[in-house]
């Protein structure tokens, strides 16, 4: 696994998102855009607290909540690999989550003094690999 992918992982406290959820959809997020691949093996709980300045037991929690979900599997002594790519969302599931993540992040603009208007200027001129 890269150690560049892992410097682009953010914890946003202020997004409203607990930050174990961050962690989940970082890495979920990094499974599915080919960065991590099966057999790629995650940082100790400790090395991912450190980095991202967490405590260890969020990063724990992640953990086991991506292991419940069959996105990595934990060997005891050797670490956390990644097994498999996330589930695929159904179309409907997907276009509900997206919904709510755009009126999410519209009343965070508009809290910002920003308009709908701007927010998508920047969206659509901002080159993804960049953010």
């Amino acid at each position: 696994m890269a150690d560049d992918a892992l410097d682009q992982w953010e914890v946003e406290y202020k997004s409203g998102i607990p930050v174990y959820r961050q962690i989940i959809n970082q890495a979920c997020a990094a499974v599915a855009a080919g960065t991590f691949k099966v057999g790629d093996q995650l940082p100790t709980i400790r090395a991912l607290s450190e980095r991202l300045h967490v405590n260890p037991n969020t990063v724990a929690k992640a953990y086991r909540e991506l292991e419940l979900k069959g996105i990595i599997v934990s060997e005891r002594g050797s670490g956390s690999f990644i097994q498999a790519q996330p589930p695929a969302p159904q179309v409907k599931a997907k276009k509900a989550k997206l919904k709510d993540l755009y009126h999410r992040l519209l009343a965070d603009a508009a809290s910002s003094g920003l308009t709908e208007s701007e927010l998508l200027t920047f969206i659509k001129q901002k080159n993804p690999s960049t953010l």
